[in-house]
């Protein structure tokens, strides 16, 4: 009786709240999973599969075993009285009943919250364990290919001082990944070029600065052509030959603001100056109708050549035919044909740099034979400079293609694509022989494409360059093209990667990494592309001959001090000028040399070029050229006899027509030099040798011959030197 007592006042709500959880556990049981056979063959599985259905078949018939259990307790009770039985059962299912009512919302908790339950855990908790559990596999192969989103901000720059890596033999060239010095041997470095690739503010000049800092350390010569400018690289420069006792740098600036000046033609057989000529004044053939005329051009230049020392003042007064072994045909012939030629002359001249006279000049051969340190400021836009500093480049390779050097030189032209040609190009594959290696930077492969001169062959230059500097330092590549040739420099791998993984996808929707993974050989550039697109500054590929490729970390040299470049004026000379200087003047003759005998003017059609440009074998040697600034200038102090007074009295109206541009400064091919120049005339006066007499003899015939001119009366010859005579000099015939 305590029995029925208790179920019955324990029904609402107890059993019925009882009655709701199994309920709830069936529905759960029920999404989970059917209860079928499977291939699972461990005895754990079989066991819980064996428990799963046993549970439900227990919830199932409980509820109902529990009534029956009941009546049967109900029926024993009232004496085996099935009414009385029948009627506790009626109050215990009222009491249900109300206690469902009472409940109602329960059931329905019950049977949202198994849903709820189970999709929360097949769509995030059991995707992120399958994710997480991946990354702890054991895998036969750890190869992935190259991603972008990876690369970007993986790769650091560092800060050290280079110079605390510096070792005697080798050439430092930065660190590695690992912190470690990256070297090479320098008779391996000095017999190969190098290209820097990069745009501006990624660490080219960085680079450049510790090659040349390192190359003044080892007693090199170290040149430095820049048409930037680079703000740091001449202080590198300063500093580094006052830390290691080497004399300052020889700065030549083409610009006219900084120190120095420079002959583009005057140092260098007459074949060597020629050519410079050619190449500066864009006079070469190009397969174009303007052949025919460029042609003519050099024949005037040709035709000149034995005439001419090399300056530019000196050429223009040729063009004009001011030269008295030049006839009235020549001279009308000379000015018909030499458009160009005075046009380039009048260009050049606007720039005092490149009026320098022998004295004046910037010496490539000697600077190079005393391995100097050189500091070269160039210019991109002002094609003049731009031009100036092609000839010097190509003066470089002269010297270099004659012999030997005896010290070693490296030479460094930033942004190379404004001042490359294909002297430079082609001569990447001799002057290694001749002791010299360069570093070219530029931007990017595709700059060699756009060079500023239109008439050279772009594509073989690019190609010249590319085959001839196997050294490659590759900064951020900011083009696809630069990006996939230089990855394509460092070779390729064959990486071992994921090809396919299976995922699978389960009844709430979400993915689940599957137990299946398929490998396979993918090849793939040791440095990729998407590396060099992610490079931060100062990080770079470093491409060598046999050499595995790495990414080489670079950091700056250390400057006390940021001058820049000197002023015009401020510089001494250099210690080669300055021997070459006392050389000259302790070898100066006391005597000009004997005059070539049989100079006259049919001389000027005889070949122009011979073995050498030395004054000996020039045919017209016996002239006296200009020594200062002016070819034909007379000496005021000499006071010798006019090389006119006899001309005959009825000539004396023409003679005195062109007296004064004979007599003035700049045009008197026979004045005598001062003695403090060029060391070719001594303390007293020589007289006029006999092909001196011929050469005049001829000038007289060609002025008295002359017709149709104006006629004024003669002058005194001025009583100083200084008088300005510049209004004669356009006089036709002079």
């Amino acid at each position: 009786m305590d029995l029925l007592r208790f179920v019955l006042l324990n029904t609402n709500p107890g059993l019925a709240a009882l009655v709701a959880a199994l309920l709830g556990v069936l529905l759960v049981l029920s999404v989970s999973g059917a209860v079928r056979e499977t291939d699972e063959t461990t005895a754990l599985e079989l066991a819980l599969i064996f428990m799963r259905r046993a549970l439900i078949i227990i919830l199932c018939v409980s509820l109902p075993l529990f009534a029956a259990c009941i009546w049967l307790v109900a029926y024993k009770v009232y004496g085996y009285d099935w009414v009385k039985a029948n009627s506790y059962m009626g109050l215990w299912a009222g009491e249900m009943q109300k206690a469902v009512g009472d409940l109602w919302w329960s059931f329905l908790v019950l049977l949202i919250t198994p849903f709820f339950i189970r999709t929360l855990i097949l769509r995030w908790v059991k995707p992120m364990i399958s994710n997480w559990a991946r990354q702890f596999r054991v895998k036969q192969s750890g190869d992935s290919l190259s991603d972008i989103r990876i690369e970007v901000g993986r790769v650091k720059p560092m800060d050290f001082n280079p110079r605390d890596h510096y070792r005697e033999g080798f050439m430092l060239l930065g660190l590695d990944e690992n912190r470690e010095p990256i070297y090479m041997e320098d008779a391996v470095f000095r017999k190969n070029h190098l290209k820097v690739l990069g745009p501006s503010q990624t660490g080219k000049g960085v680079q450049l600065g510790v090659l040349l800092d390192q190359a003044i350390w080892k007693g090199w010569g170290a040149w430095f052509i820049d048409p930037k400018p680079d703000d740091f690289i001449p202080d590198i420069m300063r500093e580094g030959c006052e830390r290691y006792n080497r004399p300052a740098p020889v700065t030549l600036d083409l610009n006219g603001v900084g120190p120095g000046a420079y002959g583009p033609f005057i140092h260098g057989t007459r074949r060597e100056r020629r050519e410079r000529v050619v190449k500066a004044f864009t006079m070469a053939d190009t397969g174009q109708t303007a052949d025919f005329y460029k042609r003519l051009e050099r024949q005037v230049l040709d035709t000149l050549m034995p005439l001419w020392d090399g300056t530019l003042t000196q050429l223009e007064s040729l063009l004009k035919g001011k030269h008295p072994l030049i006839t009235d045909s020549q001279r009308s012939w000379i000015m018909q044909n030499s458009g160009s030629l005075q046009s380039n002359t009048a260009e050049f001249m606007q720039l005092d740099t490149m009026r320098a006279n022998e004295d004046e000049s910037f010496n490539v051969s000697r600077e190079l034979e005393a391995g100097s340190v050189v500091h070269i400021r160039s210019n991109m836009k002002d094609t003049i400079v731009r031009r100036a500093t092609v000839a010097l480049l190509d003066e470089i390779v002269q010297v270099a293609l004659r012999k030997p050097l005896k010290h070693p030189i490296f030479l460094v032209v930033d942004e190379c694509r404004f001042v490359v040609s294909d002297t430079l190009a082609d001569a990447l594959a001799t002057v290694l022989s001749k002791n010299i290696n360069m570093a070219l930077a530029y931007q990017s492969i595709n700059d060699l494409l756009n060079l500023p001169d239109k008439s050279l062959n772009a594509e073989s230059i690019k190609t010249g360059i590319e085959t001839n500097t196997q050294i490659t330092l590759s900064y951020r590549a900011n083009d696809a093209d630069t990006a996939e040739w230089v990855s394509s420099l460092t070779g390729s791998a064959h990486k071992t990667v994921t090809k396919m993984e299976k995922v699978e996808v389960n009844r709430a929707g979400a993915e689940v990494w599957g137990n299946e993974r398929s490998v396979g050989q993918v090849e793939e550039n040791y440095i990729t592309e998407n590396q060099l697109l992610a490079l931060p500054p100062r990080v770079c590929a470093l491409v060598r001959p046999n050499v595995l490729s790495t990414l080489l970390y670079t950091c700056w040299i250390q400057l006390k001090e940021q001058r820049g470049m000197p002023l015009r004026g401020s510089v001494a000379p250099s210690p080669a000028q300055t021997a070459a200087i006392s050389t000259s003047v302790s070898t100066a003759p006391v005597a000009a040399k004997p005059a070539a005998p049989g100079v006259t003017a049919a001389a000027i059609g005889a070949d122009p070029f011979g073995d050498s440009g030395d004054a000996q074998s020039d045919p017209f040697a016996s002239v006296d050229q200009k020594t200062a600034s002016d070819p034909f200038e007379l000496n005021p102090n000499d006071s010798g006899d006019d090389p006119f007074a006899n001309a005959a009295p009825s000539d004396e109206a023409f003679i005195g027509e062109v007296a004064d541009d004979y007599n003035a400064p700049e045009d008197d091919p026979f004045a005598t030099p001062p003695a403090e120049q060029k060391g070719k005339k001594g303390s007293g006066k020589s007289k006029l040798s006999a092909s001196e007499l011929a050469a005049i003899e001829q000038a007289a015939s060609g002025i008295i011959n002359t017709k149709n001119k104006p006629v004024r009366p003669v002058q005194d010859a001025p009583a100083k030197p200084s008088v300005d005579l510049s209004s004669l000099d356009e006089i036709e015939g002079i």
